[in-house]
């Protein structure tokens, strides 16, 4: 499946869940990376590349884990920049798409309610570590997961830091659940619309306020998340996943879940 459009190349993975925009990390907010939630091993997602650097690399403690790798390869005249996989390819080492590079790995830089994936970036070669600097990634925008009809969910499976969500209706098929809105939200502090500058977000307009180069709107969520009646931290929005993740809340396997939009004071 291609999902984005880099210098001419395109990145390409198998039927996995994936997100431009729901992380913090300013290389996502800018436009400029992607998460793939690959189900446990890495895969290379361009046509060729020679892995030529791995780093062991030192990372905050959001979570019990001090370090990371970062694994560069040579794609042509550019680089791809990975990180959160351990690598099972070595220096010198040809690879081609959808070849194993290494298993997903926990690191210091997730939050506790994140997933395993692999983060990808293309660089160039002489200035492939830092957070900004990356090429824009101009993400393929069609139809992937049923949109949610409504506010009704159901919890459907219970993790030890969110819960997982399924609508209880749909209405057509969107980026994401929410349409062609992505994010989390509001715990991430902006959200994007990955096409036009207008988005409904559970009945509420929300506009954005900036256009990235990659055509992309970036909205700041001005609100709080209720889920039924009880204010939570967020709620998480991926590409290809037609589940919606629940960060906060006391719910079990089975409940019956109204998700609602509140505007802050103030906003």
């Amino acid at each position: 499946m291609k999902i984005a459009r880099v210098n001419g190349l395109w990145i390409t993975i198998p039927n996995v869940r994936y997100s431009f925009f729901n992380t913090p990390y300013i290389g996502h907010r800018i436009g400029t990376a992607v998460d793939v939630y690959f189900e446990d091993r890495a895969l290379f997602p361009f046509e060729e590349g020679k892995l030529i650097e791995v780093r062991k690399i030192r990372t905050p403690r959001y979570i019990p884990v001090d370090h990371d790798y970062l694994m560069v390869f040579k794609l042509g005249e550019f680089c791809l920049k990975v990180l959160h996989v351990d690598p099972s390819v070595k220096i010198g080492e040809k690879v081609f798409l959808g070849d194993e590079i290494g298993k997903l790995r926990l690191s210091g830089f997730f939050s506790p309610w994140s997933d395993k994936h692999a983060h990808f970036e293309v660089r160039d070669c002489n200035d492939r570590y830092r957070a900004r600097g990356a090429f824009p990634l101009f993400p393929e925008v069609k139809p992937l997961v049923p949109i949610v009809k409504g506010n009704t969910f159901e919890v459907v499976e219970r993790k030890g830091h969110y819960l997982w969500l399924k609508p209880l209706e749909t209405k057509g098929k969107g980026m994401t659940p929410l349409g062609n809105i992505e994010g989390g939200l509001p715990h991430y502090r902006y959200g994007a619309i990955f096409s036009g500058r207008e988005g409904k977000l559970f009945g509420i307009d929300v506009k954005a306020q900036e256009i990235l180069e990659n055509g992309v709107g970036i909205f700041k969520p001005n609100f709080e998340v209720l889920a039924n009646g009880v204010k939570v931290r967020g709620i998480g929005v991926y590409c290809n996943e037609e589940r919606v993740k629940l960060i906060g809340g006391n719910f079990e396997v089975g409940d019956i879940i109204k998700i609602e939009i509140k505007a802050r004071l103030g906003t």
